[in-house]
């Protein structure tokens, strides 16, 4: 989970297919090829398409830089093509965009807050289901109205947060792991000084996420 205060939590998508290029993995890896990895959003509620999309970008292109390659895919409209039913096979996420939190168990799995100072307290932006046993994690999901709020409060774009909190999200399935890191998107808290600053580096994975990011993704 990712918090905010006068900080943050995101998650977003649009209906339209959005494929991530194969990033040169053989720039970061000489002749490694990236193993496929899919994620599946789905936007519940009254959504605009256009931010959906705008977020998916944002997200795509933060994992992206940690140096893997993600295809991700709008099913918000139209869940039955192909590309939206293959759901069984390992390397294929779900990131869901909800609008509003309705239970507390979500405050039990990892997820990012967005928080105005770093001593308050303020419901997740999402929540990442990930086994703490097999470090085995399928969908990820992020609140409207958390990212509205903070959205309001410190005027940061919408698709900008969205994104962010769905690469956090969706960066907690692809590691494997419920904690977070001290540095970088994983962070579990987004303060709103450091989302209003904008230091390129608190957007994107740490050093050491994105060496293990591409330790289990990229083949030799």
């Amino acid at each position: 989970m990712t918090y905010a205060r006068s900080s943050i939590a995101v998650r977003a998508g649009i209906t339209i297919t959005i494929a991530l290029a194969t990033i040169s993995a053989a720039a970061t890896t000489g002749r490694a090829e990236t193993r496929r990895v899919v994620v599946r959003v789905y936007e519940t509620g009254f959504g605009d398409a256009s931010i959906r999309a705008a977020a998916i970008q944002t997200a795509s292109s933060i994992v992206e830089m940690a140096g893997i390659s993600v295809e991700w895919y709008d099913c918000t409209e139209n869940g039955r093509r192909a590309v939206c039913q293959d759901a069984r096979r390992s390397g294929n996420f779900i990131a869901r965009i909800m609008p509003t939190l309705t239970s507390g168990a979500a405050l039990r799995r990892p997820s990012v807050e967005a928080l105005d100072a770093p001593s308050d307290s303020e419901p997740p932006l999402g929540f990442a289901v990930v086994d703490p046993d097999t470090h085995a994690g399928k969908m990820a999901t992020v609140f409207h109205d958390q990212i509205e709020a903070v959205v309001r409060r410190t005027g940061v774009a919408r698709s900008e947060l969205l994104g962010r909190a769905l690469a956090h999200e969706v960066g907690h399935l692809l590691l494997g792991v419920r904690g977070h890191s001290r540095t970088g998107i994983m962070r579990a808290v987004w303060t709103d000084d450091e989302l209003t600053r904008e230091r390129r580096e608190d957007w994107l994975f740490a050093a050491g996420d994105s060496q293990r990011l591409q330790q289990s993704f990229i083949e030799p």
